[in-house]
């Protein structure tokens, strides 16, 4: 708006003489408050206390008299022209976007109502237009977002300016906005309690809506926090805070939303039931019923006590939808018949929604459909008993006919959680002898369109592939086999339309099209890729390609495409370019190679002037050491905020230069992480700082907000989780006094707790301890977490059974497994050879999946396996893609005897990576046997499925391999390690595709990846220095020793300090001193002329064969350089 800015509109005017009265003296004009007031405070450098009332005042359309506004400000400064005004606003503007402190330190001195104000604009997101300049409000924001602690200041100054102005209304209009910064993660307990509670009744209505908008994103103990509040607040209401049942109103129990299933249980139990009963009739009562997705079993209980002790008949099961996801506790099962028992079961389909473990509602499902078929086959009832048709074992639906399996489809489609074997029987059954695939079929089999034989996809055309890609595929499609995305995705490449097709591939999809595909296709050239997910291969190729047409800060804006970046390009860019853009470059870190980011922060070291001032803190951590050493500490908190934005591991592969990184970063936080605004800024960085730091430097008041960083941490040593462990007991007591609510919002945290911790937890608090352990069964459990919970489930016990017989053994139940997930592995092989037949059907798939089982424990799996479906050649692909990983113990003998003629198992056998190469080559030999097929016959397809499986062929006839088939899939088989014999015929079939070793382009080499390893020494040494950092770490790695000695001291430098990390030690051992600083020089990311940028510390170590880690080793032996990088000793991780 043109008005918006007065003080500036003032200025726009001519140049006026001053007005004097009639005694010749200058008189100051009258003007309205706000326009007095905005110009007074520009004159006083309170800039954005101007903005705000000049803001404020347009927003009244008060008339005004610009020429008396323009006379009072030239008669206070008549210095200030039009220009001058200008600039400093201009440059006050970029003040608060380079500096976020800035802006929250101004905010804080606005009155409420101008921080209102401002806030309004803040959060509207806009840019206001006035005369002179623009006021960006929505870069401001981001600006303060990316800040590290910017939300939370401006959590913090909205905290203390509105709360105690909440009764006069004030901040109502945003506190959704406010609440919602950060994820909500500001909104602790000591924040709710502090919100007033004498609140008019519109103001608190207003803000209880906010919460229950709001309500997923807060923690469970600010939940329960919110509840109380509220409840205190019909409390006051109904004047009845002696009695805190009696506000329990049908109304307010509605009004509670969400929030009712913090209601305490003796609470439940006291609701009125005439209350109770106007409630349950609600028309909106079922739809607030249907989300209390995270309710406790014991609270559900209750509620549907007290529900049916309120007259609501709990037997006539056709209204039993009006209770909503209570229903998942129903538990009055003894006069249902079938018909009513089917009723339920649709009914229950719900519950999967619930948060909380499932074992109970499983159970339920599992009684229902006992008596769903008590009386008829499942034959005439498979389409009504909903979503308990997973519960089914594989014998189960064998026994279904085709007609029943088809007539059901309409609902088994839409059923989630089907395990891979029991979509194969159901597919098998629906598609019966037909060998064609349409469109139509995709679209009813839903989610059971991974258990389709991956050929079949072969018959489905182009314009029918890319239809259902646009609706089931693309809705299941992680559900889909690799072997069956690479057939969806080939055959749809053989569009005539290709460049429409790859417009439609899912954008996590299109890193499975081959370069070779991209070489052939020049359509495919000019695509947008701006959301795609691409390879690093396709990423050089197509930077490559689209930097001859398009603007270098359109390629690095893309995202993926940073991938393919060289050297080269980043040395091209001008000074001016590098300072404009690195927020660009900045974003995409984590995209980049530790070689990218090398080459990056050498060219930021050209920038003129003082390069160590001009250079991006982040980037010193990947320069050679005594750069980082000489960072000054006026860069601690931008190195510290940048870091803690990325994966360390990524910056710095060097374990050395990791922890010169967190010595660096100890050194900054000479104060220690006082409090949470110093957690924001070190973020991820907390997941490596060592045990002593944690200890000696996280303090109390930082720790919670520490804990929503560390609950992420993947790899943290035992050490560490001593360290937090300390940590959890210090903030909140001994264990046997954590809350419920505790223990949910801490999650994964709770597992580094001890055993005997464990135990107490589990004793109190039983289902969210089990829980924590299958919802964590995809990450590595500490071992006394996992100790704990096999104890919880099977009681304690000295010594696994030694006994023989298992007549005196206690076997292993269906409930235990389900319960114990990855603490399987605790069972001892004759308790699990123990297991029923009947268990062992409804589980083999979970305890395939368990991970730590040793060999003695899958064979005893695998003798129950025989024992239960018979001898292994009458085993149908279903029970062998059942198996999981007691699969590894199949005999060579065994695998002799087995139908594979299905490339689909033996996709599935290839997910498990504890193979030996006899295993590989006899799986590999006998799908060939099988399948009537050669190696020359074999589709890009079947290699893909085969996978690990071709390291099992021999050598002398991996040349046998079709070109085609290779070009398809030659990213996966670069990525298999298998033997050097085999390695050197890939690579000879890698050139029928890509042409000679001499020709091959860096986008070459990254594709063929460790195929690469295949060349001979003359290949070797003839790579130019340019490609060397383009070999994969893993083809480096399985580069024969004698091979690589071979390389000259320039080729080893030029590696990159990634690939230079990856030589192993043996690798090593066979260069001379000269290769070896060679090799150096690429794992500290220097450049050319190594006397002229290695430091004279780093020669001094060298020469004396002395690292700084401690290690004291002969240069002449080879192994210093692996053990420097490979290792991480010292004490500053003690």
């Amino acid at each position: 708006m043109a008005e918006s800015l007065l003080v500036l509109l003032l200025l726009l005017l001519p140049n006026l003489g001053l007005v004097s009265d009639s005694q010749g003296t200058y008189s100051l004009p009258e003007l309205p408050h706000l326009v007095k007031k905005a110009l007074d405070e520009f004159l006083t450098s309170r800039y954005l206390h101007a903005l705000v009332d000049a803001f404020l005042f347009a927003s009244t359309q008060q008339p005004w008299n610009p020429t008396d506004a323009l006379v009072y400000l030239l008669r206070r400064n008549a210095s200030l022209g039009i220009d001058r005004v200008k600039d400093i606003l201009t440059d006050y503007q970029r003040s608060l976007i380079q500096d976020p402190q800035l802006l929250i330190t101004d905010m804080a001195s606005l009155s409420i109502v101008q921080f209102t104000t401002l806030l309004r604009l803040f959060f509207s997101g806009r840019t206001e237009q006035t005369v002179l300049m623009e006021v960006d409000f929505e870069v401001m924001r981001a600006s303060l977002e990316r800040s590290p602690g910017g939300n939370r200041s401006l959590f913090a100054v909205a905290r203390e300016k509105c709360l105690s102005l909440l009764r006069e209304g004030h901040c109502v209009d945003f506190m959704g906005a406010l609440l919602s910064l950060s994820n909500g993660e500001f909104v602790q307990e000591d924040f709710v309690t502090d919100i007033p509670t004498n609140l008019s009744d519109d103001i608190f209505r207003n803000l209880t809506a906010v919460f229950k908008d709001l309500y997923d994103i807060f923690s469970v103990t600010t939940q329960r926090a919110i509840y109380k509040w509220i409840a205190l607040g019909f409390q006051m209401t109904s004047k009845s805070i002696s009695n805190p049942t009696t506000w329990m109103t049908a109304e307010n129990l509605w009004f509670l939303g969400r929030y009712m299933v913090h209601l305490p249980v003796h609470h439940i139990l006291r609701i009125s039931l005439s209350e109770m009963r106007i409630f349950i009739h609600y028309d909106n009562a079922t739809k607030q019923l249907d989300c209390v997705y995270d309710i406790r079993p014991d609270a559900g209980k209750a509620f549907l006590h007290r529900i049916n002790g309120s007259g609501f008949d709990m037997a006539n099961v056709s209204i039993a939808y009006r209770l909503g996801l209570l229903v998942c506790f129903y538990d009055n099962l003894l006069l249902l018949d079938a018909n009513d028992a089917r009723i339920l079961l649709h009914q229950l389909m719900k519950c999967n929604q619930l948060r909380g473990s499932l074992t109970e509602v499983q159970k339920l499902k599992s009684q229902l459909l006992s008596i769903v078929i008590r009386n008829q086959t499942l034959n005439e009832l498979l389409g009504s008993v909903s979503d308990a048709a997973v519960g089914l074992t594989p014998g189960q639906l064998e026994s279904l006919s085709a007609s029943a399996v088809r007539s059901s489809m309409a609902v088994l489609q839409q059923v989630s959680g089907w395990t891979r074997s029991q979509t194969t029987i159901l597919v098998n059954k629906y598609m019966g002898s037909s060998k064609v695939l349409t469109f139509r079929n995709i679209s009813e089999l839903g989610s059971l369109i991974s258990g389709v034989d991956a050929n079949l996809f072969y018959s489905v055309s182009t314009e029918e592939l890319a239809q259902a890609m646009e609706a089931t595929l693309l809705l299941h499609m992680t559900q889909l086999s690799p072997t069956q995305q690479h057939i969806i995705i080939s055959q749809m490449l053989r569009s005539e339309d290709v460049e429409m097709v790859a417009r439609k591939l899912p954008c996590e999809l299109f890193t499975q099209v081959p370069l070779a595909t991209l070489l052939r296709a020049p359509s495919l050239w000019g695509i947008s890729v701006g959301d795609k997910q691409l390879t690093c291969s396709q990423a050089s190729f197509l930077y490559n390609f689209l930097s001859r047409t398009t603007p270098t800060a359109t390629l690095i804006s893309m995202g993926q495409l940073m991938k393919g970046i060289t050297c080269h390009d980043i040395q091209r860019m001008s000074d001016a370019f590098l300072v404009q853009n690195f927020h660009d470059f900045e974003k995409n870190f984590h995209l980049l190679s530790p070689f990218q980011m090398t080459c990056l922060a050498w060219r930021y070291l050209e920038v003129p002037d003082s390069p160590v001032s001009l250079i991006p803190p982040i980037l010193l951590s990947v320069l050679p050491l005594h750069y980082l050493s000489g960072m000054p500490e006026s860069y601690c908190k931008d190195f510290q905020g940048a870091l803690g934005r990325l994966d360390l591991s990524l910056v710095s592969p060097c374990a050395v230069k990791r922890e010169a990184v967190i010595k660096k970063v100890l050194h900054c936080l000479n104060e220690g992480i006082r409090d949470e605004y110093a957690v924001d800024v070190l973020g991820t960085l907390l997941c490596h700082l060592p045990p002593t730091a944690l200890r000696a430097h996280l303090s109390l008041a930082a720790l919670p907000a520490a804990l929503q960083y560390l609950r992420r941490c993947a790899h943290l040593t035992a050490d560490q989780r001593a360290a937090i462990r300390g940590k959890l007991v210090q903030l909140y007591g001994h264990p046997v006094e954590w809350s419920t609510e505790l223990l949910q919002d801490l999650g994964p945290l709770v597992t580094l707790m001890s055993r005997e911790d464990i135990l107490i937890l589990g004793k109190k608090y039983p289902e969210e301890v089990l829980h924590l352990a299958v919802q964590s069964e995809k990450t590595h459990l500490p071992e006394d977490f996992l100790l704990a919970v096999f104890e919880l489930v099977v009681g304690p016990r000295d010594t696994p059974s030694s006994e023989s017989d298992c007549m005196f053994v206690s076997a292993p139940s269906a409930d235990d497994i389900r319960k114990l997930s990855e603490a399987n592995v605790y069972w001892s092989a004759m308790e699990l050879r123990c297991i029923s037949s009947e268990t062992f059907t409804e589980t083999v798939e979970l305890l395939g999946s368990v991970k730590g089982f040793d060999l003695l424990q899958i064979r005893a799996l695998k003798s129950l396996a025989e024992q239960t479906w018979g001898p292994v050649s009458t085993w149908k692909n279903y029970h062998v893609v059942s198996l999981g990983s007691i699969a590894v113990s199949l005999t060579e003998e065994d695998i002799k005897q087995m139908d594979l003629s299905s490339i689909d198992t033996l996709t599935a056998l290839s997910q498990q990576s504890k193979w030996t190469v006899k295993q590989m080559s006899s799986l590999l030999y006998r799908f060939l046997e099988c399948s009537n097929l050669t190696l020359g016959e074999l589709r890009g397809s079947d290699l893909t499925g085969l996978s690990l499986f071709l390291c099992g062929v021999q050598p002398t006839q991996a040349h046998l391999i079709n070109p085609e088939a290779y070009s398809n899939t030659a990213a996966r088989i670069g990525s298999l390690l298998c033997p050097l014999p085999v390695l050197r015929q890939l690579k000879s079939t890698a050139e029928k595709v890509f042409g000679p070793v001499r020709t091959w382009n860096r986008s070459v080499l990254q594709e063929v990846g460790v195929v690469a390893a295949g060349m001979s020494t003359e290949e070797m040494k003839e790579l130019s220095l340019d490609l060397m950092p383009y070999l994969q770490p893993q083809a480096v790695a399985a580069i024969p020793p004698e091979g690589f000695s071979q390389l000259s001291k320039e080729q080893l430098q030029s590696l990159g300090p990634g690939n230079a990390l990856a030589v192993t030690s043996s690798q090593a051992a066979q260069l001379s001193d000269e290769q070896l600083q060679g090799l150096q020089a690429a794992r500290e990311g220097l450049r050319e002329g190594l006397s002229s940028q290695v430091h004279p510390t780093v020669f001094s170590s060298l020469q004396t064969g002395t690292v700084s880690a401690g290690i004291h080793l002969h240069l002449n032996s080879g192994w210093w350089i692996w053990a420097l990088c490979t290792s991480l000793t010292g004490n500053w991780q003690n």
